[in-house]
């Protein structure tokens, strides 16, 4: 199928390529099927594009490239829903903002997003049980750190 996007121009997709979200991405509910396309060459960054519309695309990054510690725990539920028997055969995620001031280049660590390739199918979760912030700025971080740090005062909608 061909799909006409804002950032990538026109896209041949193969059906194959569709992912099928089970949860919505938080508050893009009516959106359920993404591609996930590569970055730039020797980034560590990630898009995930919207097949339903082509100016939706989020960027997204393996936390643990950044956080190496960084461990998604998952309930029986949500690994039956993902069809799979571990985390461990899922690719994981998290969505990256990236406003104006790139000191404030961040990313959500309490809501991954979870893909399973091989049955097509993915899901943004909240990981209620851990102490990951909602906004983690990556200007803080270093790769290969431990610990990210908890942010005061953030704002969702920025």
């Amino acid at each position: 199928m061909t799909l006409n996007t804002t950032r990538f121009g026109e896209l041949e997709i193969e059906s194959d390529a569709i992912i099928t979200f089970t949860q919505p991405i938080i508050g893009f509910q009516e959106y359920r099927r993404f591609v996930v396309l590569p970055g730039p060459d020797g980034s560590l960054v990630t898009w995930l594009q919207s097949i339903d519309s082509g100016e939706l695309a989020f960027l997204m990054v393996d936390p643990r490239h950044v956080f190496p510690g960084y461990q998604v725990s998952l309930s029986q539920h949500e690994l039956s829903e993902l069809a799979v028997t571990g985390v461990g055969e899922l690719e994981i995620y998290t969505l990256v903002v990236v406003p104006e001031d790139p000191s404030k280049i961040r990313t959500n660590l309490k809501a991954p997003v979870l893909i399973n390739r091989k049955h097509r199918l993915g899901k943004q979760t909240v990981l209620e049980k851990s102490d990951y912030p909602i906004q983690c700025f990556l200007a803080q971080a270093k790769p290969g750190a431990h610990e990210p740090q908890e942010v005061s005062n953030a704002r969702s909608d920025a």
